[in-house]
């Protein structure tokens, strides 16, 4: 009976504190527990992966400071995919206001400055040059109106200089993209529904494939447009950038992070096996006592 008493009025400050260990630990000593990948994050990976010299894609950021941290794993491996895949180019635009400064972060974390330059936006990543492979076009205003007008009329809409003032016609004039159907695919990362207003005119009316990483408060909303088959693939929050990282074979944070939640989860159902047997055992026959 005693040692039921004790199981059963075990001071919660002991739960609290345990759980705050355990997480230090997996985060500072990740096991790299197994990891099942979901088809939709496996859609994403074959669709970047499969993409083929001459291919032109826009990375955009609709990202919040207050959704960063569930992206920002998601951003380093799927950017730095299409990065390694030869030949393919890349315009990176924003519609979020905050969102340049992330993107910065994320092109300096995944690259280095080129020979000769000091500063931003001359930054090779995986090889790729600024000005050759891919520019910054920065950020927009207008969100669904903006993308609207892009999909008709790419050239009008983004101008000839980038987000640093730089002129990168020469660029937009070798890829030769004129409207939406130009463009090969359309990943998005998202606080907000950037990935959305590229789908309804990008995708539905030019049938350039879209894929939305978004964070978890839009995951099953995603998801439903997933299933209708209007995005071509998505990566859902942190676990989906956790499965992500795993097929890319990126050590990145993400997969980290999944090592704590899977063993914390584990954790909690033997604090509610525990919970049971000191309430069965000793709470519930003391309260049938008085």
């Amino acid at each position: 009976m005693s040692l039921l008493k004790t199981i059963a009025t075990i001071d919660r400050r002991i739960y609290y504190s345990a759980v705050f260990i355990i997480t230090a630990i997996m985060l500072l000593f990740p096991i790299g527990l197994p990891l099942k990948v979901s088809p939709e994050v496996r859609a994403a990976y074959n669709m970047i992966d499969s993409l083929e010299p001459g291919d032109v894609v826009i990375i955009n950021f609709c990202i919040t400071a207050s959704g960063y941290n569930e992206l920002k794993g998601a951003c380093n491996s799927m950017i730095a995919h299409v990065f390694e895949k030869p030949g393919v180019k890349v315009i990176f635009t924003a519609t979020a206001d905050q969102a340049p400064i992330m993107l910065e972060e994320i092109i300096a974390n995944n690259g280095d400055l080129m020979s000769g330059y000091s500063n931003y936006p001359y930054y090779e990543i995986r090889g790729k040059k600024y000005g050759v492979d891919y520019i910054n076009m920065g950020y927009y205003p207008g969100l669904f109106k903006w993308v609207a007008a892009l999909s008709a009329d790419f050239r009008g809409s983004l101008g000839n200089n980038d987000w640093y003032g730089l002129d990168v016609q020469e660029f937009l004039d070798s890829n030769g993209i004129m409207e939406a159907k130009d463009v090969d695919l359309v990943l998005s990362f998202d606080s907000d529904d950037g990935a959305g207003d590229f789908m309804r005119y990008f995708y539905l009316e030019y049938g350039t494939p879209v894929m939305q990483s978004m964070i978890g408060v839009m995951v099953a909303g995603a998801k439903v447009e997933y299933n209708a088959g209007n995005y071509a693939a998505i990566v859902p929050s942190i676990r989906g950038a956790a499965e992500y990282q795993f097929l890319a074979d990126y050590p990145g944070f993400a997969l980290t992070q999944m090592d704590a939640f899977s063993i914390i989860q584990f954790f909690l159902i033997f604090l509610m096996i525990l919970g049971n047997i000191g309430y069965y055992g000793y709470t519930r026959n003391l309260k049938e006592v008085k």
